[in-house]
């Protein structure tokens, strides 16, 4: 059974009714079949990779293009950019994982993703760095489209990551919520220590370890450098220059 736009924003409501508690994820796709809006196995897949999106997990059960376009576009309506934002991550770590089976790679969902962080203007804790782009950007209509290579941003290790260190920037000590008030309250940046373009795959995130929160001055800093600078460094080289 081929799955429509249709059928998936018919989907998307009793997926939200699972998340919200108003069915069990039994009750949903029974629901679904007896609507004839997807076979058994499409709709287990399609509600819980919703779950896993709006929990901020890696699905395993690939969407189609359809799809996929249609749970962004419904996210990003119903619960804001934030959210948007974790879809766009947790699709990408799906990416990600699907490319490492060796079975082919998700070049059409990988460019919806960029569509969406240029559309709305995404930030993937911040910004994009030069050494996340790739060397040869597309120009078409005197737009530049900038492809992007959006390695896994896991939203829970970044979360452990905070919990963890602060909102204060690991390098400098900057603090949104002191310099801005409330508008600041609980953002910064997070940065990977491993340059996460050279090792090109999935791999089990250590939030303490490999993770650091930085404010955006700090990181843009940070990727001055390929590979990118270490926190450590880049604090020493601070120091030495209030010393100066």
């Amino acid at each position: 059974m081929e799955v429509t736009e249709n059928a998936v924003k018919k989907i998307y409501v009793l997926a939200n009714d699972v998340y919200f508690n108003k069915l069990s994820k039994k009750q949903a796709v029974e629901k679904a079949v007896e609507n004839g809006l997807m076979n058994k196995g499409s709709a287990q897949d399609y509600i819980q990779n919703f779950l896993y999106i709006m929990e901020g997990f890696v699905y395993k059960r690939t969407m189609n293009l359809v799809g996929t376009r249609c749970y962004l576009e419904l996210i990003y309506n119903d619960f804001g950019l934030p959210k948007l934002s974790q879809a766009l991550d947790v699709v990408t770590a799906h990416i990600q994982y699907y490319n490492s089976l060796g079975h082919g790679k998700q070049v059409k969902t990988q460019e919806l993703v960029n569509e969406f962080v240029i559309k709305y203007n995404i930030d993937f804790q911040g910004i994009v760095y030069p050494d996340e782009v790739s060397n040869d950007p597309l120009f078409e209509g005197g737009k530049k489209q900038v492809m992007v290579n959006l390695y896994e941003r896991n939203a829970k290790a970044r979360s452990l990551c905070i919990e963890h260190y602060g909102n204060k920037c690991f390098v400098c000590g900057f603090d949104f919520h002191d310099n801005y008030g409330s508008l600041g309250t609980g953002y910064i940046h997070v940065h990977h220590e491993y340059d996460l373009a050279k090792i090109g795959k999935c791999y089990v995130v250590d939030p303490v370890d490999d993770l650091k929160p930085v404010c955006p001055n700090c990181h843009a800093m940070l990727h001055k450098t390929k590979p990118a600078m270490s926190v450590t460094k880049l604090k020493k080289l601070i120091v030495a220059k209030k010393r100066t």
